[in-house]
């Protein structure tokens, strides 16, 4: 802990001490959730049962949801109530730099887990991964500002590695003291860019971008006045002093050992299990199945009739797309965005040339279709699929065929390509 700042002497004035006692009592609710949950748990019955209204949680993915704002606000106004009440009972006390000192601790532990999950999962790239065939397909403008957001970050591996190294980097940097000030100023830089590309791009991770921001500027404040001396007033700034959290060396040494060793093999899992995330599912080094690709429908045929390629058709098919994994999704005439799509699993039998189709939701088999190769792009696929006979000639392509792909990057542009 800085000499300069935590652990001097000095009586802290009464708005700094009000103002301390409101932020730890706003953190031991957000960011303690044995505490701020069950707290909130249990207000939230009372309230459902006084004004028979409904503040439930409901598992969506999403931060930002009605029940994270009544969380914020009852956090917001419980720990102005706390400080309010902490300030009644407790007068006589000059300064809490021992609470301090803790506070600070899982504060900085707390920012650095975060950023080393969210780090690792940018320079493995599990959370943008390249854009699937089908968003390569869609319009843009038929793209939610989330989905255009997730495929920007996806399209480069340059950019989302870099920036998830720049988290790494804050991450660790915030596991030591001594270079606590470094990371905090770093994390800051990161969680403001993450922040306005979320409320830029509305991703609903809005409060908590946020509120690791929020926290990053709390760390950052414990030093503003050697900062503040060194950056803008070009004064001369001592060396920092750190409080180590015991009195005996030895332990102070222990202590530094497992620290060590467990960031060392909490790094290494998150990489072991982002590398084995990459292979499942529609990661980037998922294997590509046998049929992987765009089919066109150049002529469909459905029980015995041709059906004319018209824009408004809801029952020719315009495309079979088979991502990585085991999905694919048809196109119909009309579709045009993710909620128009049939989406089902696939299981494709090389030998027997035959594709089964399966549903998500309950596993049946919708459709199986056999499948032959006619020339190098051209395949025919034909069967039964939801009781009807269908025969499709397609023309077969992937993401190699789409300019945002094939362009890849050049050093010399003689002319810029914007288009």
């Amino acid at each position: 802990m800085n000499q300069t700042n935590t652990l001097t002497a000095t009586p802290w004035n009464g708005i700094t001490k009000f103002l301390f006692r409101y932020f730890f009592a706003f953190c031991a609710l957000s960011i303690f959730p044995a505490i701020g949950n069950i707290l909130f748990t249990i207000v939230s019955k009372l309230l459902n049962l006084l004004f028979e209204s409904e503040i439930t949680y409901h598992p969506s993915g999403s931060g930002d949801t009605l029940y994270d704002y009544y969380k914020l606000t009852f956090s917001l106004i419980t720990a102005l109530a706390g400080a309010c009440l902490w300030s009644l009972i407790d007068r006589k006390s000059k300064e809490y730099k021992l609470i301090l000192y803790w506070q600070e601790t899982y504060i900085r532990y707390y920012l650095g887990m975060f950023m080393l999950v969210y780090g690792f999962s940018k320079v493995i790239k599990t959370q943008f991964t390249y854009p699937s065939l089908t968003s390569l397909m869609l319009p843009l403008g038929n793209k939610s500002p989330m989905g255009l957001a997730w495929t920007f970050m996806g399209f480069s591996d340059t950019y989302t590695i870099f920036s998830g190294l720049c988290e790494v980097a804050a991450g660790l940097l915030l596991m030591y003291r001594k270079t606590r000030t470094l990371g905090a100023i770093v994390c800051f830089g990161v969680m403001l860019n993450v922040f306005l590309m979320n409320m830029s791009y509305d991703i609903p991770v809005k409060l908590f971008s946020f509120q690791l921001m929020l926290l990053a500027a709390f760390l950052i404040g414990l030093d503003y006045k050697r900062l503040v001396n060194f950056f803008i007033l070009n004064k001369p700034v001592g060396t920092q002093f750190n409080r180590q959290p015991f009195k005996s060396k030895k332990a102070n040494l222990i202590t530094q050992i497992v620290k060590g060793v467990a960031i060392i093999t909490a790094s290494g899992f998150m990489i072991y299990n982002g590398l084995r995330s990459q292979k499942m599912m529609y990661g980037d080094a998922c294997p590509k199945p046998a049929m992987y690709g765009i089919y066109e429908a150049e002529d469909f045929i459905m029980n015995n009739d041709t059906l004319p390629p018209t824009l408004t058709d809801t029952n020719r098919w315009k495309n079979i797309v088979f991502e990585k994994g085991d999905g694919v999704n048809i196109f119909k005439m009309n579709s045009s965005n993710w909620g128009n799509l049939l989406r089902y699993r696939a299981e494709t039998d090389t030998l027997k040339k035959e594709i089964s189709f399966f549903s998500y939701s309950d596993s049946t088999e919708v459709g199986r279709l056999k499948y032959y190769k006619t020339d190098s792009i051209h395949y025919t696929f034909e069967g039964i699929f939801k009781n009807d006979t269908i025969k499709l000639n397609t023309r077969r392509s992937d993401e190699k065929d789409f300019p945002l792909i094939s362009k890849g990057f050049n050093w010399v542009n003689e002319y810029p390509d914007n288009r």
